[in-house]
């Protein structure tokens, strides 16, 4: 992906997060279905309007993080006026996409603006919040009533379970190192001893949830940061697998940052 899709991949996740288009409930739809994602809480609930096996009219409602909103969004968009086999095709490209079953460029014709979300199949966890609002589109399309969870491209082969060098105690200590290479934009200090980093769980099969806040709620790099840490957390040898969630409770101040950092920043 080249750094000018990466910056219209954040531009798009950041507009269509803070204006979701089609966001409403539908009045008089014709079918309808209900998604979630039991990983980070995502819902989405679609509406369809059909005629003549066309898609009159689509509507959303939901609530999750900015890929899974901003992907509803998106396809919103993009669906509205298509006949049921070109949406249905839609899904198709746009899952193959996301879960690394094609590149970019050949789809891009197909995709139009959705390319964009190339981007997403870089953190594997963020793939089944890109396409819930789509799996659950497609159970309308279907008529489907009950509750749609996304499911993961390929199937995945069973987490190894860490070894004695790779104790959980271990690969913590490790995971912190790297968080300490990861800089907040606004203040110059690693997110570790800011005090952003509030909790790292590691389990024996190298799983990874971090649990996470950001120095204000309205950082126009939220998602910059989140994807960073899922990265650089990723990379460390031993994880497996990474879900970071990003919470507002207890909400951040100075006093949760380390000695060091307070020194840095002339606070000591």
């Amino acid at each position: 992906m080249t750094l000018n899709l990466q910056d219209l991949y954040r531009e798009a996740i950041l507009d269509h997060n803070r204006k979701p288009r089609n966001f409403r409930k539908l009045e008089g739809a014709d079918r309808t279905a209900d998604g979630y994602n039991p990983l980070c809480g995502d819902k989405v609930k679609v509406y369809l309007k059909i005629e003549n096996d066309r898609v009159a009219d689509v509507a959303f409602e939901g609530s999750g993080c900015a890929i899974s909103m901003a992907s509803a969004s998106m396809m919103s968009e993009s669906v509205k006026g298509r006949t049921l086999p070109d949406v249905l095709a839609l899904f198709e490209s746009f899952h193959a996409l996301l879960t690394g079953e094609t590149d970019a460029g050949s789809r891009s014709k197909d995709l139009g603006k959705l390319v964009v979300f190339a981007g997403v199949r870089e953190f594997p966890i963020r793939v089944k919040c890109a396409t819930l609002a789509w799996h659950t589109l497609r159970a309308a399309i279907h008529n489907r009533s009950e509750s749609v969870t996304p499911k993961s491209g390929s199937a995945s082969q069973p987490a190894p379970a860490t070894t004695a060098s790779q104790k959980p105690s271990d690969l913590r200590r490790r995971i912190i190192e790297a968080l300490r290479t990861v800089d907040d934009p606004e203040i110059p200090v690693n997110l570790y001893d800011l005090g952003l980093i509030y909790d790292i769980l590691v389990e024996a099969s190298g799983l990874v949830t971090i649990r996470m806040t950001l120095t204000a709620p309205a950082c126009p790099m939220a998602d910059a940061l989140l994807w960073q840490v899922d990265k650089t957390v990723r990379s460390v040898p031993g994880v497996t697998d990474v879900m970071v969630n990003l919470v507002w409770d207890p909400p951040w101040d100075r006093s949760m940052m380390s000695e060091s950092a307070k020194i840095q920043t002339g606070l000591s």
